[in-house]
This record gives structure tokens, sequence and C-alpha cells, in this order.
């Protein structure tokens, strides 16, 4: 049997802002993700809660190219919101908080980093475990790809149960 790979998003309760790892228990090096000017946050784990475990990839490189794909579509919208002569308008408090909010953007930029290696894929279904059911109604105007399938992700104290 080939060996599972996962991909799990987590959110900052207060900041809305969005991490994603390779492993359930996050190690530091991944708030290099944020690579922001704003205080970074701690791996305090009373902060930081799992949004959606995604599981089945045949394969690392699989669950990697997903990972991958998401962090630049990350990326480019959070540099298009900052760069928008809208949002440059706005006071620099309401822009910090818009900038960190990153909750939605995360989920559209994830079904459209599987949509992308959708192409390319050989494997059988993927399983999204939601943290909360309606994160999964945040996807935009196109539906989930046919391939994902959707399930309720079990925590205990802010902790994962099971896959």
């Amino acid at each position: 049997m080939a060996s599972t790979s996962s991909i799990y998003l987590f959110r900052h309760v207060q900041t809305k802002q969005i991490l994603v790892s390779s492993r359930q228990n996050m190690k530091n090096k991944v708030l290099n993700q944020l690579g922001t000017t704003h205080k970074h946050p701690q791996l305090r784990k009373d902060l930081w809660r799992p949004l959606v475990a995604l599981t089945g990839f045949q394969s690392p490189q699989s669950a990697q190219a997903v990972t991958d794909a998401l962090l630049q579509r990350s990326k480019a919208r959070q540099l298009d919101l900052q760069s928008s002569e809208e949002h440059i308008a706005k006071p620099k408090r309401i822009r910090q908080v818009e900038e960190l909010d990153l909750v939605e953007k995360s989920i559209v930029s994830l079904r459209e980093a599987l949509e992308s290696v959708a192409a390319s894929r050989n494997e059988t279904k993927l399983l999204a475990l939601w943290e909360q059911p309606h994160f999964m109604e945040l996807k935009g105007d196109k539906e989930w790809p046919s391939f994902l399938e959707h399930g309720q992700l079990e925590l205990k104290n802010n902790r994962f149960v099971k896959e």
C-alpha cells in the first residue's frame, strides 16, 4: 500500500492568518510563510487552530505540489490586495486587519491549487476534513473539484483525534 501524505491549514483565531504545514504539529519554521512586517505571531497552541486537513495524497510530491501552488496563489492574492488603490486609500489600521484576514482568500487559493494539479494527478479521491462546515462554503465562485470529498475534522482540545 502506498504511503499517504497530508496537508494541514491552520488559522490564527485572532488575526485570521493562515499557515500551511505537512504535519499535524507545526514547527516554528512555518512562521516564515507569513513574511510580514507585522508582529509575528508565536506558535501558541491556544491561538492556532486546524482549519482543514487534506488527506489521501498518494505521494509526498503530489502533496508538495498542492502546497506550493497554494502558497504561490496566496502570496499573489496578498500582493494584489496590498497594491490595489482602493486598499491603499484606506486608513492603516483597517489595511492591517484586511491584510491579515486570510481565511477566505486561502480557501479560494486551495480550491484553485487543487484544480491546477488535477490535470497531472492520477490519484484516488482526496478527503478534506474541515474544522467548521461553513469554511468549505468560502470556495469562491466555482465548485470544489470532483475528486475532493468533504468531512468533519474531529478535534479534542484543539488537537487532532484521528485523520
